[in-house]
């Protein structure tokens, strides 16, 4: 059979080794599944912004078209007026479309014939002054503005990536779709209010038919295009937007021939801002955010979740001609971008981590279960040799006198009643080894039962002392009282207080026989309750071996060949029936050398 060590060290290697490979073998497959999570994750939030992206470009788109069907209606419309219902045409936008401020018509050198310099009204003059301050003798329909305008369309932000083919095919769709759809209108000839009232519907179909190029195309992000100044059936045309006094306006003019005179619109800025709205959808995805904003980072329009702290996840201007400085920003909530890996890695190693403390703990309580079980075979074992051992001595001494006195060889009656004495004391003895034993049996099994009763402590304890004085003297001792207190009542077992005293004293006769003394007092304790002292002037107790020497088979000296003899359940017993009666007992060093048992009763 292998030593105790060995087969301790066997053991924690058979448990250490398989649950550190599956430990390692688990983390190491979490760490490839956080990896793989890690990079699905990516792909997918890289997709939804990606996506999220692709919508603010139809968005662009969306508000571009809209802004461009009525901007091409009401220009269209304007060129194919003739000039005896062009003033008629003025009245009724002004009068009935709301999206029209103010017509004007004027000389190519920038000469306003319409409204007048001189006339009073607030909308006229206002519309004046503001022409004025702007454009003064240069008119954007000039020839040096057109060019600056086109040059500043033709600007692309620096660092701003180039316009793809299928980006290209679809604009050019939207394009032809838009010139098909003035063709129209010059077919029909719509009336003006027509055409602010069909703006968004026609709008709608643009966006779907935008919709559909885009999306099929899947182009990266660039800044729409638009042409403010361009050449069409009716002449030059175009749009201006400018800032006076830190308001926007904006106005479109249309020259139908060469050289002839201008005619065109100022529209209210607001209405047409507020009708923008509806090229943004009408719902957005969970965490996603749609916002349109004006070139000062002001949201105007919004769908979804648009926080101003958040930046957003794509930035994309709308053509300059149009309504310069604003973009369309694409959001994303925090945390819906984030990977989950890192919370399934750090969850997984968690758990393995737990997984493996628990095995080990599992091992080490089994381990010490195992150790617990086996000191306590060997103790009982220890028991059974010892008990053996105790009963053997009186056994073998009854056994010896009994066959002199039977056998008539002693002669003196003196020495045949020390005999019979001896005899008693051995009895006496085996009946204590035989009671702690069945105490000891009761005490483990639980069927130890106390009948309580009042007693006069002192009274009980001198009677008890009187009977135990031979066994002290025998032993070398001389037995010290200190019982002076006569009233002392308790309400406490006999039997067991009897035990108690009687082990405690038995053990001061086997370990402190050199000191010559065994000293027995009671009285009140200051916390209520009566206590017991039984000290000597022996060896002492170790500070270490103070509450050991309550546990049960427990012996400094193991040995069958020592000094002292014992079984190691004296003390055990004490205490065990000391705290079923409610108290306690223990050991401390006694003043001047020596141990001292107190035994506690409520």
């Amino acid at each position: 059979m292998l030593p105790a060590s060995r087969r301790i060290l066997l053991f924690w290697l058979l448990l250490l080794v398989p649950t550190l490979v599956v430990g390692a073998g688990a983390i190491l497959l979490l760490r490839r599944e956080a990896d793989r999570l890690r990079q699905q994750g990516g792909a997918v939030a890289e997709a939804r912004r990606a996506a999220l992206a692709t919508q603010a470009r139809l968005v662009v788109e969306n508000v571009e078209l809209f802004a461009g069907d009525v901007q091409n209606g009401m220009l269209d419309t304007l060129a194919g007026e003739s000039g005896g219902s062009l003033e008629m045409l003025f009245v009724r936008w002004e009068r009935e479309n709301p999206l029209v401020r103010i017509g004007f018509r004027a000389q190519p050198g920038g000469r306003l014939l319409r409204p007048q310099p001189q006339n009073g009204d607030g909308e006229a003059a206002g519309f004046v002054r503001r022409f004025s301050t702007q454009f003064g003798a240069r008119p954007p329909w000039g020839a040096e503005a057109t060019a600056k305008d086109a040059k500043s369309e033709a600007a692309a932000p620096l660092g701003a990536p180039a316009v793809s083919g299928d980006r290209q095919l679809a604009l050019q769709n939207v394009m032809n779709t838009q010139s098909a759809r003035r063709d129209l209108q010059q077919l029909v000839g719509p009336t003006p209010s027509a055409v602010a009232e069909q703006a968004a519907p026609a709008a709608r179909s643009e966006r779907r038919l935008a919709a559909d190029s885009t999306s099929s195309s899947g182009a990266p992000l660039m800044k729409a295009a638009a042409m403010p100044v361009r050449a069409a059936p009716h002449g030059v045309r175009g749009w201006k937007a400018f800032e006076v006094e830190g308001r926007w306006h904006i106005i479109g003019w249309v020259q139908p021939v060469a050289g002839g005179e201008v005619r065109g619109v100022e529209l209210r800025w607001q209405e047409l801002v507020q009708r923008l709205g509806a090229a943004l959808p009408a719902s957005a995805l969970s965490g996603e955010g749609l916002a349109l904003r004006d070139a000062r980072g002001r949201v105007v329009h919004q769908v979804g979740a648009v926080q101003a702290e958040v930046a957003p996840v794509a930035r994309l201007p709308l053509a300059v001609g149009i309504l310069p400085g604003w973009e369309v920003a694409a959001y994303l909530a925090p945390g819906y971008d984030s990977l989950p890996s890192a919370g399934f890695a750090s969850l997984g190693i968690l758990l393995v981590g737990l997984f493996m403390i628990a095995i080990l703990a599992g091992g080490y309580l089994l381990l010490w279960q195992a150790r617990n079980s086996e000191a306590e075979a060997q103790q009982k074992t220890s028991f059974v040799a010892n008990v053996s051992h105790e009963f053997k001595t009186p056994l073998t001494t009854i056994r010896l006198y009994s066959e002199l006195l039977e056998q008539g060889r002693v002669r003196d009656p003196e020495q045949g009643r020390e005999y019979l004495r001896t005899i008693g004391r051995e009895t006496q003895r085996l009946a204590r080894l035989v009671n702690n034993a069945l105490d000891f049996s009761r005490l483990e099994q639980g069927r130890k039962r106390y009948v309580r009763e009042n007693l006069n402590l002192a009274a009980e304890l001198g009677r008890l002392l009187d009977t135990l004085a031979p066994r002290v003297a025998e032993a070398g001792l001389s037995l010290e009282r200190d019982l002076a207190n006569a009233d002392l009542s308790v309400a406490t077992d006999r039997d067991a207080l009897q035990q108690i005293v009687t082990n405690l004293v038995d053990n001061a006769c086997k370990y402190a026989a050199e000191g010559r003394v065994v000293a027995v007092a009671a009285g009140r304790r200051e916390k209520g309750g009566v206590e017991v002292r039984v000290a000597d002037r022996g060896p002492g107790v170790p500070t270490e071996q103070r509450e050991r020497i309550f546990e049960k088979f427990h012996r400094v000296d193991e040995t069958l060949t020592a000094e002292r003899t014992g079984t190691g359940l004296g003390l055990s017993i004490a205490r065990q029936l000391a705290r079923g009666l409610g108290g306690d007992l223990r050991c401390a060093a006694r003043h001047g050398g020596g141990a001292e048992f107190v035994l506690e009763l409520p």
